[in-house]
């Protein structure tokens, strides 16, 4: 049996990865002063590519819980990125952006870019698309 290499595994790249671009993610939006974290841009990113949609489905497309995100939304909320409209019933609601949450995703779009493109350099164009590609598949299989 061949020796199990925990820092080989796929669950501890991908974990270590994700930390890494996180913390690297931060840092740059920390620069812009605009005071958001990167799972809030990932939630506002998402109503902007998307548009405007129920926290059900905001749920469903970060992978995360009704409570979590109504936590992000509501803070969000506070900080005037977000508003909640009315929908048909009165206990929905759906989340769309405001003139500030566009600015904010615009901004942050460019350094998450900036970001991405960093970490990828390692890579030729192909390679990189390829990553992708394969990450892709991975998470479709999992998922």
């Amino acid at each position: 049996m061949e020796k199990y290499v925990f820092t080989d595994s796929v669950g501890f790249l991908t974990t270590t990865i994700s930390r890494i671009l996180q913390q690297k993610l931060q840092a740059r939006f920390k620069n812009t002063r605009l005071n958001t974290t990167p799972e809030q841009w990932r939630l506002l990113v998402l109503i902007s590519n998307e548009g405007e949609m129920n926290q059900s489905q905001l749920a469903e497309l970060q992978h995360k819980n009704r409570a979590a995100i109504k936590r992000l939304i509501d803070h969000l909320e506070n900080k005037k990125l977000v508003t909640r409209n009315s929908g048909k019933d009165s206990r929905s609601y759906t989340i769309s952006l405001t003139q500030e949450g566009k600015h904010v995703v615009q901004v942050f779009n460019k350094a998450s870019h900036e970001t991405v493109k960093e970490a990828l350099s390692c890579f030729s164009e192909a390679e990189a698309k390829d990553l992708n590609k394969l990450l892709n598949k991975l998470l479709n299989n999992i998922n």
